[in-house]
């Protein structure tokens, strides 16, 4: 969970009140946040637990959230207005069609009347990093940058240049704290081409596999200045922001064109608390969007953040049937949200720092936590039972734990990914019907999905342990590492067209990694798992070296239980790939047909 350090006395300054840190600890279950001590009374840590609101995930969204239920009645429109009534147009960014593949959204938005000060710059880096680590993956999928926008002359220009060209050789900012060794102390005023950056630099080592290809994103000015190589490192000319700027152009990159907007929205409220006069910027593109090729920053989002219910939802899912309109309208605008009745139903609107209202229990949960979970009568359960372990769930532990005995390294990823890294990176094409028993050709979707890279359910295991090994080329080879985890299979004739599955892959990387050493530990797990008769049967797969996989079956199951193979190089180091350059041989065995 995001964990951020505050200052007390810069908190209460934000929210308009002093409260001391008992207080504050009260407070902080409107943003179902935690308080951990710091050094101080003054200096604190505060826990946020809800990864659905990167809105919080600031000093100035905590400060947000409790000023609008102190105030109670403040209306979200009377300080962020210029998310629906737009000024004039502070400038432009013209997108080259050259980022379309490679990194094809941008964002930005100019903030002007704020003097800088150094709590206001320090929050809003921590702001930064945090919603580039947490919402952007390590920058994968979301980056931010923050520039001197006194200096800089619009339009400006986001397109994608060669890695290694002269031309795009910029001066990058140094990196905070000491200067690497390895570096000489005269390479910091030279300039640097973008494959220098990502190879010397220790931001660019550090964000390398944020930038796959071999084009590199850029935004320049209209005199052709550097801004930044997003989402690496910002120039030491635009990119640099010192205490006492009056004017800041913010501008965010990624691969969704809602995240990138809700990153900009999210920062546009952050600066308009702190004083500044919030500018917009349109970006045009030279392809098609989601949202058309003229966008304009900060948007409102409007389907996003809107949900109509009948007040009975909020009676049923809470347990009180005396709940009234009005109570709802009340707690809900004291939440800083917009609420309206039309006809039997009740439409509440978030504010366009928000786009987390997917579902009806979204405005319910809102609503309870406005009002206070203390406010409920509580009730006892009427039961008891004792509990075990199902089958499943054991048979799944006594393989984890044989993995692990075998000298594997486990891993935990989540479930839901981009449904590229279930397909494309996989060197899989719409035309390959997958095989029977262990993925299909469909993939279980989310509907109204926030964010690309969460838009999918896995139907498979070894996409995730790719994953993890993409990021582990730093460590002593060989890696073997596994994970025993769900994936989500289409299913017609089950409940909600899908069927939940346990399985268990394993993957090796090595320079000498090959189909007859996963082939042993294979048969080496199934042996210790008490199966007999287990075979092997030649298949053709794209992901997999041809004539270098096989399925796994057993006796008594119509369809193979497992998949078997070494990877082919497209998979590894191909434009789709995971940039792993290491062969690598892996397997994946489906658990259910030998639980108990």
């Amino acid at each position: 969970m995001p964990t951020i350090d505050v200052s007390l006395s810069e908190l209460c300054s934000l929210i308009g009140t002093d409260m001391t840190v008992s207080e504050l600890d009260h407070r902080l279950e409107l943003v179902k946040a935690e308080l951990k001590r710091g050094a101080s009374d003054e200096e604190l840590r505060v826990e946020l637990q809800d990864t659905n609101r990167p809105d919080l995930w600031c000093i100035e969204g905590i400060a947000r959230q409790i000023r609008f239920r102190i105030e109670q009645t403040r209306d979200w429109r009377d300080d962020y207005g210029f998310f629906e009534r737009h000024a004039a147009l502070a400038g432009r960014i013209e997108v080259d069609a050259s980022v379309e593949k490679v990194r094809p959204y941008v964002a930005g938005f100019v903030a002007r009347g704020w003097a800088v000060d150094d709590a206001g710059l320090r929050a809003f880096i921590q702001a930064q990093e945090t919603l580039c680590r947490n919402y952007g993956r390590k920058r994968a999928s979301l980056a931010i940058g923050i520039y001197d926008g006194a200096s800089i002359e619009f339009p400006v220009t986001y397109r994608g240049v060669p890695m290694d060209s002269p031309e795009s050789a910029f001066v990058p900012l140094p990196p905070a704290g000491e200067l690497p060794e390895d570096v000489p102390a005269a390479r910091w005023k030279e300039a640097w081409t973008p494959a220098e950056i990502l190879r010397d630099h220790p931001t660019g080592r550090e964000y390398r596999a944020a930038v796959p290809g071999d084009v590199a994103p850029m935004l320049t000015d209209a005199r052709g200045e550097v801004l930044s190589f997003p989402p690496i490192i910002n120039s030491a000319s635009l990119g640099r922001v010192v205490v006492g700027m009056e004017e800041l152009f913010v501008e965010v990159t990624g691969t969704t064109l809602d995240q990138v907007l809700l990153a900009a929205n999210i920062l546009a409220a952050n600066m308009k608390d702190r004083g500044a006069e919030i500018l917009p910027v349109s970006t045009r593109y030279a392809y098609d969007t989601p949202r058309g090729r003229d966008v304009i920053a900060p948007h409102p989002l409007n389907e996003k953040r809107v949900l109509a219910l009948p007040l009975e939802r909020f009676r049923t899912l809470l347990g009180d049937p005396a709940i009234s309109p009005e109570e709802v309208a009340s707690a809900l605008r004291a939440y800083g949200l917009d609420v309206r009745s039309e006809s039997d139903h009740l439409r509440v609107e978030a504010p366009p720092y928000r786009a987390d209202y997917l579902h009806e229990v979204d405005a319910v949960e809102d609503y309870a936590i406005s009002r206070g979970y203390e406010t409920f009568t509580a009730r006892m359960p009427e039961e008891f039972t004792v509990g075990r372990l199902q089958p499943m769930t054991e048979l799944v532990d006594r393989a984890r734990d044989r993995m692990i005995g075998y000298g594997f390294e486990e891993a935990i990823s989540n479930i839901l990914t981009a449904p590229r890294m279930l397909r494309a990176a996989l060197n899989i094409t719409d035309e390959f019907s997958g095989v029977p028993g262990i993925h299909g050709g469909r993939l279980v979707r989310i509907a109204n999905v926030m964010n690309e890279n969460y838009a999918s359910v896995r139907d498979w295991v070894l996409p995730s342990l790719l994953e993890v090994e993409s990021h582990s080329a730093g460590a002593v080879y060989p890696h073997y590492i596994f994970e025993a985890g769900e994936v989500a299979v289409v299913d017609d004739a089950a409940a909600l067209g899908s069927r939940t599955e346990h399985r268990i892959g394993a993957l090796l990387a090595h320079e000498k990694a090959t189909f007859t050493e996963a082939q042993a530990f294979l048969h080496l797990l199934l042996a210790h798992l008490g199966v007999d008769g287990a075979g092997l049967e030649a298949v053709e797969h794209p992901s997999f070296l041809p004539g270098r996989v096989a399925v796994v079956r057993v006796p008594g199951q119509v369809n193979p239980v497992g998949l078997l193979g070494e990877l082919h190089p497209e998979v590894l180091a191909g434009d789709e790939g995971f940039g792993i350059r290491v062969p690598c041989a892996a397997f994946e065995l489906a658990l259910a047909p030998f639980a108990d």
